[in-house]
């Protein structure tokens, strides 16, 4: 996989938890554009609340034999960043075919390897979820249609054996419904969490442990 040079300090660019993302003025973003690669469902920058859940990541370390599955994963992030600091197989998945161009261009950038599928989230089956240890997502429960489609796929996950589901969300209402829904019926709770990089962050996470 050939990889695309970003000089330090280069503009458009920010370098945090040991990832270089770019921002949407960087040179090889605006590149993507013109190519006619226009994400529609929010896929059109990077999330704040990706930053919370690498931190939680860190906190708790993800082994390096897991298999996560970021839904939901946009420009890829997180995927990248735990392909990065923790060696584990990655597949990022997302409804929307042309978010992918752009995390290509940043697991190149940060020289990863990230699988991609694209599905959407009622489609993502026991059978598709069976060797899949952690599920995260940022910022993907913002529409009120959303939370019981979350809410089943999650009930999938740990049908199905998965360890883990992270979700952060800086505080709509949906998610809470969703996460009083998980806390009500499964092994669930909501933790603030809180970042100063890289700039003033704060979002809940929704974490279910099977």
């Amino acid at each position: 996989m050939s990889s695309t040079v970003i000089r330090p300090g280069e503009p458009h660019t920010i370098r945090t938890r040991g990832i270089t993302l770019l921002r949407s003025g960087h040179r090889e973003i605006r590149r993507l554009k013109r190519a006619n690669h226009v994400p529609s469902i929010h896929g059109n920058k990077v999330w704040n609340s990706s930053f919370l859940i690498m931190d939680q990541l860190s906190r708790q370390k993800v082994p390096s034999d897991w298999h996560m599955m970021d839904i939901g994963c946009g420009w890829g992030p997180l995927a990248i960043f735990a392909a990065k600091r923790f060696g584990c197989r990655v597949t990022a998945v997302d409804a929307d075919e042309d978010v992918f161009p752009y995390l290509q261009l940043h697991a190149q950038v940060n020289k990863v390897q990230v699988e991609t599928l694209t599905a959407r989230f009622e489609k993502l089956t026991q059978a598709r979820l069976a060797d899949v240890d952690l599920i995260t997502g940022a910022d993907i429960c913002f529409w009120d249609e959303l939370t019981p489609v979350l809410y089943n796929l999650i009930r999938r996950a740990l049908r199905s054996g998965v360890k883990q589901v992270i979700i952060a969300d800086p505080g709509r209402s949906p998610f809470y419904q969703l996460a009083e829904r998980c806390q009500a019926h499964m092994n669930a709770r909501v933790v603030e969490r809180r970042s100063k990089t890289p700039k003033a962050i704060s979002a809940d996470l929704l974490i279910i442990d099977n």
